[in-house]
């Protein structure tokens, strides 16, 4: 197993010529975006050292080192608690911005649809069942699936006494 700093680096490397010490630079100028101050310490570590969460910031870092034009972001969140959902879609929000990279967001968790998509495609077994701007689909569908999908989707309300 390899320290992620080095696991990093060959991404980097496969694609283009840099030293190991510009990808650390790299690295940490991302991580630092994403309020990940000790980013030498995370760089040293191995994967098994780090949360889930941490891994999953790490593995954002490292897909946006190269400043891709588009990022496949395949269920995001999932296995992660809501407060580091939370957290991993705000930093996937500001790596967008920041770097200009469109996202196809691949997931079941219609609140990081809705936090985080200008526009959702519904599939029911491999078939489009719906497509617009997330907010219509998702509040004013006509679709049948989409509207049941919806209906499943548990909502809180608070009371006060």
């Amino acid at each position: 197993m390899r320290k992620i700093g080095v696991q990093i680096h060959e991404a980097v490397s496969a694609h283009e010529k840099v030293s190991k010490k510009e990808t650390r630079i790299r690295a940490g100028e991302i991580m630092k975006k994403i309020g990940m101050d000790d980013y030498e310490r995370v760089l040293d570590s191995y994967p098994f050292e780090l949360s889930g969460g941490m891994n999953q910031r790490v593995g954002i870092c490292a897909a946006m080192i190269m400043h891709p034009n588009l990022l496949l972001a395949d269920e995001p969140t999932s296995a992660l608690d809501v407060t580091v959902q939370k957290q991993v879609v705000e930093e996937l929000l500001m790596m967008r911005k920041e770097y200009q990279t469109a996202m196809i967001l691949v997931t079941h968790n219609i609140g990081v649809v809705r936090a985080m998509a200008d526009r959702i495609l519904v599939l029911q077994n491999g078939t489009v069942r719906d497509y617009g701007e997330t907010k219509n689909v998702l509040d004013h569908s006509q679709d049948p699936y989409t509207q049941k999908l919806m209906n499943s989707v548990l909502h809180l309300k608070r009371e006060y006494i």
